[in-house]
């Protein structure tokens, strides 16, 4: 017994000394580098870095590994921090390189201008090792030649494992001959997930096996993963060619689910390009593939010299408008492989090209149960193995495929902006293949259940469809029937105030039991005059109407923070034929004396939005920047960066606190979402930046320097 509890008392301070070395390492406080605190880190230490002490200009090395009893070596952002790390001027071929090493983790970090390369990346993993974890990075400014973001070698005989790839967005890099994002060779146990790759000039996501000048064992690849909830735009080759968004090349064993794909050259591709390398058991399921430039999905070796796709599986995809540039390959194009399943597919075409086309090296493919459907012809062709077939009866008939397939417009719900949703009345509905059974875990685009109902829906979007008896995804009840006010209403919720169904008793219903916004908690009108939001930070003075509606005048507001020195706000309108040149811009420097609690949380809650209004006619223009991710903590005030520009075209936005005569302000917004009214303006002109706090800073503008159809700028009085 005395043995006994003599290892019990050593265990437990075994454990104690493991939680007690365990470290939080602050950089620029305790290192003025990153890589000083990374040499001195061990298993369990978090190094947090801020952005007080950048830009960094480094490229670093994980010098040491965490373990699985001590914990991961972590490099992290300071809370609401985006530190920068830029390579410019410095030496070596990645910004960051981990090799041979395991339970690392780097979140959070803007990576950028790794320039000149030659064979680079943002973030680069090498040998062998498990546990490494590459999440929530913004790597961007990657130039020169096989130039990546991500880049994932398994060279050794041991694999690398459990390997996670989260939230990280790639653009503006030079892949060129290689991938913005790649797993290649011995790789196994992934998930590459929720990452946004765009404008890159090769492939966005590859997944790798038989490069024998990666590992000398081309079985070793890629391997036993998913790649989930990605979104891929305009991964296009360099010169023209034929780069896919998402790709699988010699990899096996991998679930592509749930992404998005635009304006690449290819949408999806499953390849083999190295021979006597088979691609097996790869499964495309639940994806929106659109306005791709040659063709939306593809699959098998590019020539009967390379490898075979075999075995592989497209279930319940969403193609449409595809093959833009007119080539010939549709929205599937199936190269040389064999015993694959495509079903339960919507291939939209929307030009005058072949809906599918195959040659010779299309063998023994299952295709059934598919939805196709041309905008341009009732009669669209359909090149099968070496025939072309017009009309989809014909193409049934002569190819002997797609027996229960149906050719019929879908209804998408805006197919031409994106939103390749089924709408309530879709005849894709029910119409899948009736012996499918859902994978465990298997989800369909937006996260829902893949099957409602008795039969899965054709497509990647599985609709809930009230009132058909089925309790589905999203619904509180369905009884059956559309009515109202029997206690189950015609959205699917219990008869209630607060389900936005005006039923018996109630004179309006917005959804809410809240009072203050004109339809009380008993869903009644609250009074003519009383108090409301009308949700437009660009109005004063709301009210209710007494008939259920918020009323705001459109006016600047009464009491305003400005600057305690003239000139010292500047304004500037563009209105370009090209609305990608149109412009907003609005400085506002030496501002009244402003305290950080007055920004709010603009990360967690707090929206912005800067408001133009022009003598005698109110608002001219508005351009709001939400409460969101976009926003980041910077020393004395917040950023945002919106590189989208949504969703009225901010893309810039500063504000910092101080006392009087130090605080400053900037906001940029531009491109077509900025919908800029015509030009020229009635001055004065005035300029608030509002946000949901009450709290106001703008600028008055009697006269302009320029004021004609184009342009207004113009210095505060």
């Amino acid at each position: 017994m005395q043995r006994l509890l003599y290892r019990l008392v050593v265990a437990t301070l075994l454990v104690s000394a493991n939680v007690a070395l365990a470290a939080t390492i602050n950089v620029p406080s305790d290192h003025s580098t990153i890589q000083a605190a990374l040499n001195v880190a061990v298993a369990g230490d978090t190094i947090e870095v801020c952005e007080s002490g950048g830009p960094y200009f480094e490229k670093i090395v994980f010098p040491s590994s965490g373990t699985a009893g001590g914990g991961f070596i972590s490099l992290e952002a300071c809370a609401g921090d985006r530190p920068v790390l830029d390579g410019t001027g410095i030496a070596g071929s990645d910004m960051v390189l981990i090799q041979n090493r395991s339970y690392v983790r780097i979140r959070g970090f803007e990576i950028r201008n790794n320039l000149g390369v030659d064979d680079g990346s943002g973030v680069r993993v090498l040998g062998a090792g498990s546990h490494i974890e590459i999440i929530d990075n913004e790597i961007h400014e990657v130039r020169g030649q096989d130039a990546m973001g991500i880049t994932v070698y398994g060279t050794e005989p041991t694999p690398i494992s459990d390997l996670i790839i989260d939230s990280n967005e790639i653009y503006d890099c030079d892949p060129f001959r290689s991938e913005a994002l790649v797993l290649n060779a011995n790789i196994t146990d992934f998930e590459v997930t929720n990452n946004i790759v765009r404008d890159v000039n090769n492939i966005g996501i590859d997944f790798i096996g038989g490069e024998t000048d990666i590992n000398p064992d081309s079985s070793l690849v890629a391997r036993n993963g998913v790649c989930r909830g990605n979104t891929v735009i305009r991964a296009n080759e360099q010169g023209g060619g034929f780069a896919g968004g998402i790709y699988v090349d010699g990899g096996r064993d991998i679930v592509i689910e749930r992404n998005i794909v635009t304006e690449s050259d290819l949408g999806i591709e499953i390849g083999a390009e190295n021979s006597g390398t088979n691609t097996t058991n790869v499964t495309v399921r639940n994806n929106f593939v659109y306005a791709n430039e040659k063709v939306g999905i593809v699959f098998g070796g590019f020539s009967s010299g390379v490898g075979r796709v075999r075995d592989s599986f497209f279930l319940n995809n969403t193609t449409y408008g595809n093959d833009t540039q007119q080539e010939g390959f549709g929205e599937l194009w199936i190269q040389w492989a064999s015993d694959n399943e495509v079903r339960n597919n919507v291939f939209v075409g929307t030009g005058q090209v072949p809906l599918t086309y195959s040659e010779n090296g299309n063998v023994n493919n299952s295709v059934d149960y598919n939805l196709w459907f041309s905008i341009a012809s009732s009669t669209p062709d359909f090149f099968w193995r070496n025939s072309n077939y017009s009309g989809f009866a014909a193409y049934q008939a002569g190819s002997g495929v797609d027996t229960n397939g149906l050719f019929t417009d879908p209804l998408l719900i805006d197919a031409a902006n994106g939103d390749l949703h089924l709408a309530q009345i879709s005849p894709a509905i029910n119409q899948g293949d009736p012996a499918f059974v859902p994978d465990a875990g298997e989800l369909d685009i937006d996260g829902g259940p893949r099957l409602n109902g008795a039969r899965v829906e054709i497509g990647a979007d599985e609709v809930s469809l009230c009132g058909d008896g089925n309790i589905d995804f999203g619904e509180e009840c369905d009884d059956n029937n559309l009515i109202d006010g029997d206690g189950c209403d015609s959205n699917c919720t219990n008869t209630a105030c607060g389900n936005t169904i005006v039923t018996a008793g109630e004179q309006c219903d917005d959804g809410n039991t809240a009072n203050g916004d004109c339809c009380s908690s008993l869903c009644a009108f609250e009074t003519n005059g009383s108090t409301c939001d009308d949700g437009a930070l660009c109005s004063n003075n709301d009210q209710c109407d007494g008939a259920g509606a918020c009323i705001g005048s459109f006016t600047p507001a009464p009491v305003c923070k400005g600057s305690t020195d003239s000139g010292k706000a500047r304004l500037t309108l563009k209105d370009k034929n090209n609305d990608k040149s149109d412009l907003l811009l609005f400085r506002l420097s030496r501002g009244e004396a402003t305290a950080l609690p007055e920004f709010g949380d603009p990360i967690a809650a707090t929206g912005y939005e800067v408001c133009v209004y022009e003598s005698g006619m109110g608002l001219f223009l508005s351009s709001r920047a939400p409460a969101g991710s976009d926003w980041s903590s910077v020393g004395l005030g917040y950023r945002y960066k919106d590189k989208d520009r949504t969703p009225d075209g901010a893309q810039i936005g500063f504000v910092r606190s101080g006392d009087e005569g130090k605080s400053k302000f900037k906001f940029k917004a531009k491109g077509g979402n900025l919908s800029m009214p015509a030009l020229s303006l009635a001055t004065p002109v005035t300029v608030q930046l509002r946000n949901t706090a009450a709290a106001c800073w703008g600028a008055t503008f009697s006269t302009a320097t320029k004021n004609d159809a184009t342009t207004f700028k113009a210095k505060s009085d």
